[in-house]
C-alpha cells in the first residue's frame, strides 16, 4: 500500500450501495485500505450508522430507493461539516452533479469504479483527513494522538480504557459540540443496556485523566468537549 493512504488503515469508512452485489465487491476492495467497512443499502440505514459509528469517511451512491444520497449528505452535513464525503452514481448528468455539489461533497466517481479512480479520490480528501486526524493540543497542555489513540502529559503516556478511549475520540469528533445523553450511550454501550450512572462514571473516569475542565456538562442537553485546536 502507498505510504500516504497508510492513514486509512486506522479509520473506518461508511459504504452506502443498495446493489447488493456491488455493495459486497466494493466493500471487499475497501477492506485492503480502511481498518473497518461499514454497509448499508439504505439512506436510513446508513444514517443510522452513522450516528451509531461516527465512521471517519462516507463513500455512497446516488441513486438510492425511497431517499436519494444527496438527502443522507444534507442530513449529515448538518451535523458534520469536516467528515469527506465522496459520491458514486452511474451517470454524469450535471443537474445532479450541481445537486451533489451542494451538498458539499469532496468527491465524484462515476460507475464502474476503478480502483485507480477510486484512489484518486482518496488522496483528494487525505489534507481534510490529516488536519483531522492528527495531534490535538489540549488547553491543559495535554497532547492527544488520535492515529495511535495515545494521551501525553509532556513526554508521559495517560493509560486509557477501551470505554475511555471510544468517549474521548466521540468528544474529538465532535469537538465544541454539545453530545447527548443518549448519543453517549449509544455509541460506547453498543446493543447493551446501561444507567445513567455507569455514563456519569465514565465521563468522571475520564475527566480525572484529562482535567475537568475540558469535559463540560450543558444543562438539559449533554456535554461537549473544550479542545483549543
Amino acid at each position: 500500500m502507498e505510504k500516504d493512504l497508510q492513514i486509512f488503515k486506522k479509520m473506518t469508512i461508511l459504504l452506502v450501495e443498495d446493489d447488493p452485489l456491488v455493495l459486497e465487491q466494493i466493500a471487499l476492495l475497501l477492506s485492503i485500505f480502511f481498518k473497518r467497512v461499514l454497509t448499508a443499502k439504505s439512506v436510513e440505514k446508513a444514517y443510522e450508522l452513522y450516528e451509531d459509528e461516527r465512521p471517519d469517511i462516507i463513500l455512497s451512491d446516488l441513486e438510492m430507493p425511497k431517499v436519494g444520497g444527496i438527502e443522507l449528505f444534507y442530513m449529515i452535513r448538518m451535523k458534520n461539516q469536516s467528515i469527506p464525503i465522496i459520491a458514486i452514481s452511474a451517470y454524469s448528468d450535471r443537474n445532479i452533479l450541481f445537486k451533489a455539489a451542494n451538498a458539499q461533497i469532496d468527491g465524484y466517481i462515476i460507475k464502474p469504479i476503478e480502483l485507480e479512480t477510486l484512489l484518486d479520490a482518496f488522496r483528494k480528501v487525505l489534507p481534510k483527513m490529516s488536519v483531522k486526524r492528527q495531534i490535538f493540543t489540549f488547553q491543559n497542555g495535554l497532547i492527544y494522538n488520535s492515529l495511535t489513540e495515545e494521551l501525553f502529559k509532556e513526554t508521559q503516556l495517560i493509560a486509557l480504557g477501551k470505554k475511555e478511549k471510544t468517549l474521548l475520540k466521540l468528544f474529538i469528533s465532535n469537538k465544541d459540540q454539545v453530545i447527548e445523553k443518549d448519543e453517549l450511550i449509544r455509541h460506547i454501550w453498543i446493543h447493551e443496556d446501561v444507567s445513567e450512572s455507569a455514563l456519569k462514571n465514565l465521563l468522571n473516569r475520564l475527566r480525572n485523566k484529562i482535567g475537568f475542565d475540558l469535559i463540560v456538562s450543558v444543562k438539559g442537553s449533554g456535554w461537549k468537549l473544550n479542545i483549543s485546536r
